[in-house]
């Protein structure tokens, strides 16, 4: 029987881990700041997935379905005893894992070592059991942590929407039989083919239909909506897309086609996709590219974050033909002002080369 309990799935700070051990939970430093820490006799093990660690370091942790695949500190090797000691047959090993600096660490469980590399530094496959009190079916114990998949994003999405559209099978996804996303005004997609695909390019490793559900209150819909795209009941008809911006349409203005193919793109998640990919970019901060203006900072909330609006930098949308097919890298975030303030200077010059047209017409 563990000596400390913990839930699975829960959050937990490396102080609340303390605290549960009996000690003081507001004492800083020392190796309860590191990767693992060993204490009467049992281990604690706190690492990062996907992301560095406070040090720089990139250990490439990362979860191949319900088992974490795990590096131990640089230099480690298997003579070590404290590695022995963890990996060892019996041994009580409570797993914390985070995708966020940030963000406190959730449990995955008592892991045990179902494989060990000797390689440096040391790697691990850890595979968890629960508590009988938390164990589950069969089938809900191969879904992956909800956590895991807030790696993703609405650029993920996007480019799996993408692929899918140009024939992408390679998939373990089989047609939708109660819902459809609305990738185009006349193309539907499995939602769960999407959030897989997306899945698989957000966290590099396969992710199959068994290792998440879909429905109006799961995860995968969720994120599905929140990058742009709307997941319907099959032979919904869908409502009409949302209206321009007031700068595209000054821009759009009189030139149907070209409202049409703004109004498209505004709709599929776009501006969503290019958002994410900044902030992934630039450690989780979303600012004004022209200005530096950071939202967060001057408004203190997240909510500041509306203040940033997405532009089309390389080809302005009134140059734009109707096949045209924008990318990430050609989209710049820039907050209201500056974006108000480049339309006047495109619309000036715009009216300048009009008139330094008509005077050498007449």
């Amino acid at each position: 029987m563990s000596k400390y309990t913990f839930k699975v799935n829960k959050h937990y700070t490396r102080a609340d881990v303390k605290a549960r051990c009996g000690l003081d939970p507001t004492t800083k430093g020392g190796i309860w700041d590191t990767g693992y820490v060993e204490y009467n006799g049992v281990s604690f093990l706190f690492c990062n997935v996907g992301i560095a660690g406070a040090t720089g370091h990139d250990y490439d942790n990362y979860f191949d379905g319900p088992d974490l695949i795990w590096r131990a500190k640089t230099n480690t090797h298997l003579g070590q005893p404290t590695i022995q000691r963890m990996t060892s047959p019996g041994a009580e090993v409570h797993v914390f894992w985070r995708n966020d600096r940030r963000a406190p660490f959730t449990y995955a469980g008592l892991g045990q070592a179902a494989e060990v590399e000797d390689v440096t530094p040391v790697k691990v496959r850890w595979r968890f059991s629960e508590p009988q009190d938390q164990r589950k079916d069969s089938r809900s114990a191969e879904r992956l942590p909800a956590e895991v998949f807030g790696k993703i994003g609405a650029d993920h999405v996007l480019e799996a929407v993408q692929l899918l559209l140009d024939g992408y099978a390679d998939h373990a996804f089989g047609p939708s039989t109660d819902y459809d996303l609305i990738a185009t005004d006349d193309k539907r997609l499995p939602p769960k083919a999407v959030f897989g695909l997306a899945a698989k390019l957000a966290l590099g490793f396969e992710v199959l239909p068994k290792h998440f559900t879909a429905g109006e209150t799961s995860t995968c819909f969720r994120i599905l909506r929140q990058a742009g795209y709307q997941v319907v009941p099959k032979g919904q008809q869908v409502e009409s897309t949302p209206l321009l911006s007031e700068s595209d349409q000054e821009w759009a203005e009189g030139k149907p086609k070209l409202i049409t193919h703004l109004v498209h793109e505004r709709a599929k998640g776009l501006a969503q996709a290019k958002r994410s990919q900044f902030k992934r970019d630039h450690d989780g901060k979303l600012f004004c590219e022209r200005c530096k203006l950071d939202p967060v900072e001057v408004y203190g909330s997240v909510d500041g974050e509306a203040c940033i609006e997405v532009h089309h930098n390389d080809v302005h949308v009134s140059n734009m033909d109707t096949e045209h097919k924008t990318r990430l890298a050609a989209l710049q975030c820039l907050c209201a002002n500056c974006h108000r303030f480049i339309h006047r200077q495109l619309k000036q010059n715009q009216n300048n080369l009009r008139n330094v047209d008509a005077e050498q017409a007449s």
